[in-house]
C-alpha cells in the first residue's frame, strides 16, 4: 500500500468528522467564488446607477469571508492534528519515519483541499446565474448583467484558498513534529484535572462585557458609531473570560450542593461537564461570537427593509403625485392617470387637485394650502392638528420630530407669532408646527403652511402670486404588481424621467414606491453582501459544533460504555447524551442572543426606531433552524456513539 492510498482510506474512514468541516470550506469557497465574479466583472465599471459600489463592497466582502475562513481553517486543522496525535504515534512505532508521516498528512490536506475546492467551485458556478440576477434586480440595472466567470476569478479563488490549505497544513505538521513518539501516544491519556477558578478572570469578563452593554446603551448615536470597534472587542473578551470562568464557578457550586448533585442525573451530567467545560470554552465563545453577529446582522437587514419603508412613506406620503407648470390645466393630465390606473387594476387611491402658493413666512419661502386639503391627504405618521379660526396655521416641516408647539423650533423662529405675505398683502398668524413628516412628495413642500380654507381662498387671487397645480392620487396603497405596473406604464409613455416636457404634461411625475425603490437600490447591495456573509458565518457555526461533538466521540463512547457497565440503563444514557449535547448548543445560542439585544438597542439609536422586537423576531427564526440543525447533528452523534444503546 502506498502512502497515498493509506492517506485516502484515512480520509474516507474518518469522513463523518470531515464532513462538516469540508462543507463549511466548501460553502466559503463558493461565496468568495461568487463575489470575486463580480469584482471582476468588465459590465460592472460601464457606470451603471450604483454599479460602480459594487465592484468595491464585494472585494471587501470578500477579504472578510477570506480571513474569517483562514482563521476557522486553522483552528480545525490544529484541533484534527490534536485529536490525531495517538494514531501518528502508532504508525511511527509500526516503522514510518516522520518524512514519511508528514507526506501522508500532506497527502490528507491534499486530499480535503481539492475536494473543498471542487465542491465549492461547483456550487458557485452552479448559481452563478441566480446570483447574477438577484444582484442585477438589487441595484436596478437596466438589463441583467451576463454571465461572467473569466480566468482572474478561477485563479484568485485557487490561489487564495490553496495557500489557506497549505499553511494549515503546515501548522498541522509543525504540531505533530514537535512532539515525541511518547507524547504522541499519550497525548489523549492525559489525566484531566479539576478546573481551577479565577476570581479576577471572572471580575474582569463581567466588567468587560457591563462596559461593551453600557457603551452600546448610550443614547448618543456618534458614541455609537466611535465605539463599533472597542465595544467588539470588549464584549469578545468579556465573554471568553466568563464563559470560561463562569462555567467553573456554576458547575462547582452545583457539585457543593449535596441536595442536588447526590441524585443519578446530576452526578452524571455535572461530573462530565466540569471536565468537558474546560476544553470546550473555547469553542462555545467562538460560537457565542459568531451567533451574535449573524443575529445581529439578519436583525440589522430586516430592520433596514422596514425602516427604509417607513422613510419612503415620510418622504414620499403620497402613493402618486403630479406637479405641473403654474396655471397648466391639470384635466387632461389627471384624466390619463387615471385610464393607466384602471387599465392596471390599481384601485383604493383617492384623487386629489389643488393649487400651492408660494408665499413667506418670516424669511422663509413657503407653500400654502387650505385645511380642506390637509384634513384629507394621506400621511402614515401624521395627525390633523386643528385650526380654531383665521388667524391660526399650522406649518408642517419635511422631517419628523417632536411637536414644540408655540416655541421658536429654529433660529429666527418659524412658529409663533409670524407675518405671512404674499404679493402686497400681509397677514399676522398664529403659527404651531407639525413634525409628522412630509405632506407633499418633493420637489414640492418642503415647508408647507396650513390656513383656513378663507385665508386660502383670499391668498389665491393675491396678484402676483404664484399658483402651482398638483395632482396627488393619495392612500396606504402605494405598492403592489398593479401600482408598479402602472407607474412603469406611465414612465413609458413619458420617456422614462422624471420632469418632462411632452404634450400637455409639463412638470414632475414622484411616487411613494419609486422612491422606496431608489431607497432600497442604495442599500441593496450592502443588505445583499451581509446576508451572505451571514450564511458563511452560520455554516461555521454549525460545523465548529458538530466538530466539536465528534472529536471526543471515541473518549464519549468509552464513558457511556463503561455507564452501562456500571448499571446505567440504555434509556437513561440516551437522556444524558441529549442533556450533555443540549447545553453545548443552548449556551452560546443564549449568550449571542443576548449580544445581539444590544447591538439592535444600539442600531435602534441610530436609526431613531426601536427595532428590538425585529431582531427577535430573526433570533426566533433562526432558533427554529438551529433546532433543527442540533436535532440532525444529535442523531448522528447518538448513532455514532452506540447506534443500540442510544438511539
Amino acid at each position: 500500500m502506498t502512502l497515498r492510498s493509506l492517506a485516502i482510506k484515512t480520509v474516507w474512514r474518518s469522513r463523518g468528522r470531515y464532513l462538516a468541516y469540508l462543507g463549511s470550506a466548501a460553502f466559503a469557497v463558493a461565496i468568495y467564488f461568487l463575489y470575486a465574479t463580480l469584482s471582476y466583472h468588465p459590465d460592472l465599471r460601464g457606470g451603471y446607477l450604483g454599479a460602480e459600489y459594487v465592484a468595491v463592497a464585494t472585494q471587501a466582502a470578500a477579504v472578510v469571508i477570506a480571513v474569517f475562513t483562514f482563521l476557522f481553517l486553522l483552528y480545525s486543522g490544529a484541533a484534527f492534528a490534536r485529536f490525531r496525535m495517538k494514531e501518528f504515534g502508532l504508525l511511527t512505532m509500526l516503522g514510518l519515519s516522520r518524512r514519511q508521516l508528514v507526506r501522508i498528512i500532506l497527502w490528507e490536506n491534499l486530499i480535503v483541499a481539492a475536494a473543498a475546492l471542487f465542491l465549492g467551485l461547483s456550487v458557485g458556478l452552479l448559481f452563478l446565474k441566480l446570483f447574477f440576477m438577484a444582484v442585477s434586480a438589487l441595484i436596478r440595472l437596466p438589463e441583467e448583467l451576463p454571465l461572467y466567470a473569466g480566468l482572474p476569478v478561477w485563479t484568485e479563488t485557487t490561489a487564495v484558498f490553496g495557500a489557506f490549505f497549505l499553511i494549515v497544513s503546515l501548522a498541522s505538521l509543525r504540531g505533530v513534529l514537535r512532539q515525541s513518539v511518547v507524547d504522541l501516544i499519550r497525548a489523549r491519556r492525559k489525566p484531566k484535572e479539576m478546573p481551577a477558578f479565577s476570581l479576577g478572570k471572572a471580575i474582569a469578563g463581567l466588567v468587560l462585557v457591563a462596559a461593551g452593554y453600557a457603551w452600546a446603551s448610550r443614547p448618543n448615536p456618534m458614541a455609537i458609531i466611535a465605539g463599533v470597534v472597542p465595544v467588539t472587542a470588549m464584549v469578545s473578551a468579556g465573554t471568553y473570560l466568563l464563559l470560561k470562568e463562569g462555567s467553573i464557578a456554576l458547575l462547582s457550586w452545583l457539585h457543593r450542593r449535596d441536595a442536588f448533585f447526590y441524585r443519578p442525573r446530576p452526578f452524571l451530567v455535572v461530573s462530565q461537564l466540569i471536565f468537558k467545560m474546560q476544553e470546550n470554552y473555547r469553542v462555545l465563545t467562538a460560537v457565542s461570537l459568531l451567533i451574535a453577529v449573524i443575529l445581529s446582522a439578519m436583525g440589522t437587514i430586516c430592520s433596514l427593509y422596514v425602516v427604509i419603508a417607513d422613510d419612503a412613506l415620510t418622504q414620499a406620503p403620497q402613493s402618486i403625485q403630479i406637479v405641473l407648470e403654474s396655471e397648466r390645466d391639470e384635466e387632461p393630465v389627471a384624466a390619463w392617470v387615471r385610464e393607466i390606473l384602471t387599465r392596471h387594476g390599481a384601485g383604493g387611491l383617492a384623487e386629489e387637485r389643488f393649487h400651492l402658493v408660494e408665499a413667506a413666512l418670516g424669511e422663509r419661502t413657503v407653500h400654502v394650502i387650505p385645511f380642506s386639503v390637509y384634513e384629507r391627504l394621506y400621511r402614515p405618521q401624521g395627525r390633523v392638528l386643528p385650526i380654531d379660526g383665521p388667524s391660526d396655521a399650522v406649518l408642517v416641516y419635511p422631517f419628523v420630530g417632536p411637536q414644540t408647539g408655540s416655541a421658536p423650533a429654529l433660529p429666527g423662529g418659524m412658529v409663533g407669532e409670524q407675518t405671512l405675505r404674499a404679493g402686497g398683502w400681509e397677514l399676522s398668524l398664529h403659527v404651531v408646527d407639525d413634525r409628522s413628516g412630509r405632506l407633499l412628495n418633493a420637489p414640492v413642500g418642503s415647508y408647507t403652511l396650513v390656513v383656513a380654507d378663507e385665508v386660502y381662498e383670499r391668498l389665491a387671487v393675491q396678484p402676483g402670486v404664484n399658483r402651482v397645480p398638483v395632482i396627488v392620487w393619495t392612500g396606504p396603497v402605494w405598492r403592489g404588481k398593479a401600482i408598479e405596473a402602472a407607474l412603469a406604464a406611465m414612465r413609458v409613455e413619458l420617456g422614462g424621467v422624471f420632469n418632462v416636457e411632452s404634450g400637455a404634461f409639463r412638470g414632475s411625475l414622484t411616487s411613494t414606491l419609486e422612491h422606496y425603490q431608489s431607497l432600497i437600490s442604495a442599500v441593496g447591495v450592502a443588505l445583499f453582501i451581509g446576508l451572505f456573509v451571514s450564511l458563511v458565518f452560520f455554516a461555521a457555526t454549525c460545523s465548529l459544533l458538530y466538530f466539536r461533538l465528534f472529536t471526543e466521540i471515541d473518549e464519549d463512547r468509552r464513558y457511556f460504555r463503561q455507564l452501562h457497565e456500571a448499571g446505567v440503563s440504555l434509556r437513561e444514557l440516551g437522556k444524558l447524551s441529549r442533556l450533555q449535547n443540549g447545553l453545548l448548543f443552548l449556551v452560546p445560542f443564549a449568550v449571542g442572543l443576548l449580544h445581539s439585544t444590544f447591538a439592535m438597542k444600539a442600531l435602534g439609536v441610530l436609526v431613531n426606531r426601536n427595532v428590538i422586537y425585529g431582531g427577535w423576531l430573526v433570533a426566533l427564526g433562526y432558533l427554529v433552524i438551529y433546532a433543527a440543525y442540533f436535532a440532525a447533528a444529535d442523531g448522528v452523534y447518538r448513532r455514532a456513539v452506540n447506534s443500540r444503546a442510544l438511539l
